[in-house]
């Protein structure tokens, strides 16, 4: 008898939009390879967005499944051909793809490489149910990855997200395994050549990431119908329309910035202007007032006494 998968995913209502196109080809994926599918939708959630996927993991942990295979919302299957039971290795309890140099092309300067938590494969055992009660129960600590950063933690990798040197001899590392960057290709990032899942992780615009995902979900059925080579043509010319998205919204982003300075300047010069305005307004006032007409005498003689 085959081992039983949960396909998980879940996101909330600001996600709906990128649900509407990944998660039919996440359903149609469970459904070639016979995985219970479980797609949970809500906004009363316990954390901020970034920990919900720890919630809905641990609850599945607690059901009858041999594995769950988790997916970011973010993340489309682009093809069906693969089994992800075929790549669980025996002894390994939570499989991650670990994005470097030696797993994938990293088309990013400054990488950083690290284990990536948008797509993971979880062997339902107590190992795995105790260390996701450790992630969720660790102390929060402000990085912009969330969960990642905490599992990244727990797994001794410490340097990458600004913890200190790693913990090669971490207890935790015994459990896990490197899962194939082909299931967590990140266009434009961290890609192989022939991706089954792609993964619009680090698009810091919501727009860009939306249409970025949107094309790859219109394209996709097409796509998976074609041999290799092709395959491989399309997924490279989506890192390429995603590093040229994500440059345009840095240009974008920085004469927003220099157009908000230089607002900032000009009404900091108009304010002067009109404090110098108001001076010599308050200035004119005085000296045409009767006051100032009489004491004229005196501040003439007190010239003539101070002169050197």
């Amino acid at each position: 008898m085959r081992p039983s998968v949960c396909l998980l995913t879940a996101y909330d209502s600001v996600q709906q939009p990128l649900a509407a196109l990944t998660v039919p080809r996440m359903l149609a994926f469970a459904e070639a390879h016979g995985y219970e599918k479980r797609v949970i939708h809500g906004d009363n959630w316990k954390r901020p967005r970034g920990w919900l996927k720890i919630e809905v993991i641990r609850a599945a942990l607690e059901d009858n499944f041999d594995f769950v295979l988790w997916m970011d919302v973010d993340a489309i299957v682009l093809r069906n051909d693969v089994d992800v039971r075929t790549v669980a290795v025996d002894d390994a309890h939570l499989h991650m793809a670990w994005h470097g140099p030696d797993t994938a092309q990293i088309l990013a300067a400054d990488f950083v490489p690290h284990y990536n938590s948008g797509v993971m494969l979880i062997r339902v055992r107590d190992w795995s149910r105790e260390f996701f009660r450790r992630v969720w129960e660790a102390d929060e600590f402000p990085h912009p990855w969330f969960d990642q950063a905490t599992i990244l933690h727990l797994l001794g990798h410490d340097e990458c997200v600004g913890l200190g040197p790693d913990r090669p001899d971490e207890p935790n590392r015994s459990g896990i395994a490197r899962l194939d960057t082909a299931w967590n290709s990140i266009p434009g990032l961290a890609t192989v050549p022939d991706p089954i899942v792609h993964h619009y992780a680090g698009i810091g615009n919501p727009s860009t990431r939306l249409k970025m995902v949107e094309a790859d979900a219109m394209t996709a059925p097409l796509r998976e119908r074609l041999d290799a080579p092709l395959r491989q043509a399309f997924a490279r010319q989506f890192s390429l329309w995603r590093e040229d998205a994500v440059m345009r919204d840095w240009v974008t982003a920085e004469r927003d910035s220099a157009l908000t300075a230089l607002q900032s300047v000009a009404a900091e010069r108009q304010g002067f202007l009109v404090e110098r305005d108001d001076a010599r307004a308050q200035l004119a006032a005085v000296r045409s007032s009767t006051s100032w007409r009489l004491t004229a005498p005196l501040r003439r003689t007190k010239e003539l006494f101070y002169r050197p």
